[in-house]
């Protein structure tokens, strides 16, 4: 039998509360897991509306931030998503490398040339959401100085 996507969604929204609880948040308040999701994630921000309709199985969060949220939570993202595989990441696919919160793509894997950025990325992905914005205004500035280059 064939999982239809209401199912997927309620089967979602079931281990999301799950995990909420967890670790403590409180599943009443969609304002409160916003602010507190918001803090954990560098991209746009969500709504206590969009943590509403998550909650209530009206939506399911876009790919970046249900890995967000499964970071946040502690959990794999196939386990949040799907509810299949190990709940815990135990290991990161083949060609990715992870320090702290950063996560490289493979073709990073090896290049000695990179290896002093891995710091500064761990330390920007930690950064709150404003003060990220300030960050990447100034790069897109001293790019946009640099000719695009």
């Amino acid at each position: 039998m064939e999982t239809t996507s209401e199912q997927q969604r309620i089967a979602f929204s079931k281990r999301l509360t799950q995990e909420l609880k967890r670790i403590g948040q409180p599943v009443g308040s969609p304002t409160q897991i916003a602010r507190t999701f918001n803090q954990h994630f560098s991209g746009q921000p969500v709504s206590a509306q969009t943590v509403r309709k998550w909650l209530l199985s009206e939506a399911m969060p876009t790919q970046p931030k249900l890995l967000a949220l499964a970071a946040w939570l502690g959990v794999s993202a196939q386990w949040l998503r799907y509810g299949s595989g190990e709940k815990l990441e135990t290991a990161l696919p083949s060609g990715v490398q992870q320090t702290g919160l950063v996560v490289l793509g493979k073709e990073y894997a090896g290049l000695a040339q990179y290896a002093g950025i891995i710091p500064l990325l761990d330390k920007l992905a930690r950064l709150s959401p404003r003060d990220m914005r300030i960050v990447e205004g100034m790069v897109q500035l001293m790019h946009a100085e640099n000719g695009g280059k």
